[in-house]
């Protein structure tokens, strides 16, 4: 709340983020853009609600969407999600049984079947997916992990496009990286 009240009504955040970084809904799938950018373009995807996994389906959480897709509206969305998730650790420690918990066996592997999986969570920035191929040994034949930040940051291009060098900036961090995710 504290940051809304600085930041979102400041006559230089909406100079510098209103209109600026546009890039449409239909741009944004066609280059596979997930998680906070496409709602902040009025896509209301989020894979916890399309195909609820582990104990989301318990939880009661809005998807927050803007229309604008501008850099502005991807701030507001993560302030608006950073709310639905207070909402949603309210729930979860509300509903956490009382007693002992199961933390794990130390030194506990198993070793996958033959065949080939992929599972995806929504992750703070976006869609973070594992394929993986096992060929019955100890470790996966073959592993690919699809981290939001690597496909986010390919919007940068067109986002950029017609803008000053100095909103360069300005975009990248509205796209919200992680470093360690795009070095490939």
């Amino acid at each position: 709340d504290q940051l809304d009240e600085l930041l979102s009504g400041n006559e230089i955040v909406m100079a510098r983020g209103r209109g600026v970084g546009y890039l449409s809904a239909q741009d944004l799938i066609s280059l596979s853009v997930t998680g906070p950018m496409i709602r902040a373009a009025g896509i209301p995807y989020d894979i916890r609600k399309a195909e609820p996994y582990c104990i989301y389906d318990r939880f009661d959480f809005d998807i927050p969407t803007l229309p604008e897709s501008d850099i502005y509206a991807r701030y507001y969305i993560r302030l608006l999600e950073a709310r639905e998730s207070i909402k949603i650790l309210q729930q979860a420690l509300r509903d956490i049984p009382k007693g002992e918990f199961l933390g794990g066996k130390g030194g506990y592997t198993f070793r996958p079947v033959e065949g080939e999986a992929y599972a995806r969570v929504e992750a703070p920035k976006g869609e973070l997916g594992y394929y993986v191929v096992s060929d019955n040994k100890a470790n996966p034949y073959r592993y690919h992990v699809r981290s939001p930040s690597y496909i986010n940051l390919n919007a940068l291009g067109p986002m950029s496009v017609g803008y000053k060098i100095a909103d360069a900036v300005v975009i990248l961090g509205a796209i919200d990286i992680v470093l360690g995710e795009v070095d490939r």
